[in-house]
């Protein structure tokens, strides 16, 4: 589910935790402590600009890179993926979970998947979880982590962190039942949590970089407060999560959170999350809905969306999501994506010498000074709203005096429209993308999505320009 990178795993390789040198576990604690200082220092009372919040996160990012150098060494337990599918399989039917018409296939950059082992048709089931398959949220509550699980006041109301520490703490845990599960999960992922830093930068001009820079520093602030509270606490000597708790272990975990997570009802509450073996291994197409979850009968039921041929990718519809979405919490990008949309920051700067008038014009009209707009691939993509936005944003003091109707100032709305600093072309995009391969073509597809729609916006906008 979501887009995995080195999706097999070399060979099966078991063996205890590294331990670290004393001086290099001291070295390593101070650079922990430094990036939890800068992770979570009390912001200044003006938002920072574009520029300041690059340099803190390169910043962040070198103490990272630090400390990944000092627990290199620290590896988690490696499986080959293909290997493990008998087991696998064996522990899906003790644990209930039935399966029908298909099986694990490699689908090579999608990494694994299910392929229909026969013909099926549009509506018949295919797969079915029980809860008591699921790594859910009470299962982390109930494993040895419940204790910290239930008095830290981050995984109190964080489901996500805890079933990250909770996968990760039943991964090294050789005696733990969810390991036939837990062994057959992708070793990376293409999120952006794995992108280097020039990768990062090749996001310009998207709103997904804003995004990624916000995302890595939020994890570098919980590896960081994990990491102390793993080495202070007493009891924790004994977990096996301790000596394995590196920045890329940890990294590891949430991905696989980011990309399988879903949420399950439960009762008298607001559902938890979980992850539901078998099924997530379905990667997506757009389509309808297909999965749901029985709550009489407490299972996860998915349906075959559309009918599906003998040899097939047996898919699943992952829902309404843009493509920045499926790119940051699912490491791939749906070129021709229905639901795909690009938010436009725009504002009336207070510098602006006719910003009073402008903003006294926004306000007679319902609209705000400030804010995200949405515009949408189509023949429609703006909204009126965001129309009415553009054009007071670009007027001049003539145009605010001469506001008559709805076809004056479209051509200052068109220009307003480009400036998005973009480091490459559409055309130069659609140019590269197929000499381009791993994190590298998931960052152009996404740009050249995002370009596609401002091409029709402006065109739209173009279109109402007085002939």
């Amino acid at each position: 589910m979501g887009k995995k990178r080195n999706a097999k795993k070399s060979g099966s390789k078991v063996t205890g935790p590294v331990k670290l040198l004393p001086q290099t576990r001291t070295e390593l604690s101070a650079l922990v402590d430094e990036v939890f200082k800068r992770c979570t220092k009390v912001p200044s009372a003006t938002a920072p600009n574009a520029a300041q919040e690059w340099t803190e996160y390169t910043e962040i990012f070198q103490l990272i890179q630090n400390i990944r150098n000092l627990e290199k060494d620290v590896l988690l337990p490696a499986y080959s993926r293909e290997e493990q599918i008998p087991t696998f399989m064996s522990w899906l039917k003790e644990k209930g979970v039935k399966i029908s018409g298909v099986e694990i296939g490699d689908f090579g950059m999608q990494g694994f998947g299910l392929k229909t082992t026969e013909d099926l048709q549009q509506g018949v089931e295919v797969i079915n979880v029980p809860l008591e398959a699921m790594m859910t949220e009470d299962t982390a509550r109930k494993s040895y982590l419940g204790p910290l699980i239930e008095r830290d006041p981050i995984l109190q109301h964080m489901g996500n962190v805890s079933l990250a520490l909770h996968v990760l703490g039943e991964y090294v845990n050789p005696q733990s039942p969810w390991q036939p599960y837990l062994r057959i999960l992708p070793a990376s992922y293409s999120t952006t949590l794995y992108f280097s830093q020039e990768e990062v930068l090749g996001l310009k001009g998207s709103p997904a970089l804003e995004e990624a820079v916000r995302q890595f520093r939020n994890i570098a602030r919980q590896y960081s407060y994990f990491y102390r509270i793993l080495h202070s606490l007493p009891e924790a000597r004994s977990w096996p999560i301790k000596d394995y708790f590196t920045f890329d272990a940890y990294r590891w975990a949430v991905s696989t959170i980011m990309t399988r997570q879903n949420r399950v009802p439960t009762k008298g509450a607001s559902g938890q999350l979980a992850l539901i073996p078998a099924w997530d291994m379905c990667n997506h197409e757009q389509g309808i809905y297909s999965t749901d979850y029985d709550e009489e009968k407490n299972c996860c039921v998915c349906l075959a969306q559309k009918d599906f041929k003998k040899g097939d990718q047996f898919t699943i519809y992952y829902g309404k999501r843009h493509n920045v979405e499926l790119f940051l919490h699912n490491g791939f990008v749906e070129i021709g994506n229905e639901n795909d949309s690009l938010a436009i920051k725009l504002g009336v700067s207070k510098n602006d010498p006719l910003h009073d008038e402008k903003v006294a014009l926004l306000t007679s009209l319902g609209l705000p000074s400030s804010g995200s707009f949405m515009l949408i691939p189509g023949l429609h993509p703006i909204s009126p709203g965001l129309l009415a936005f553009t054009r007071i944003f670009c007027m001049d003091k003539g145009s605010l005096d001469k506001w008559k109707d709805d076809g004056e100032g479209q051509g200052s709305a068109t220009r307003g429209l480009r400036f998005r600093a973009y480091p490459t072309t559409l055309e130069e995009d659609q140019a590269a993308l197929p000499t381009l391969k791993g994190n590298e073509a998931i960052v152009r597809s996404l740009l050249m999505c995002e370009k596609m729609i401002l091409k029709d916006a402006m065109t739209y906008l173009s279109s109402l320009l007085p002939k």
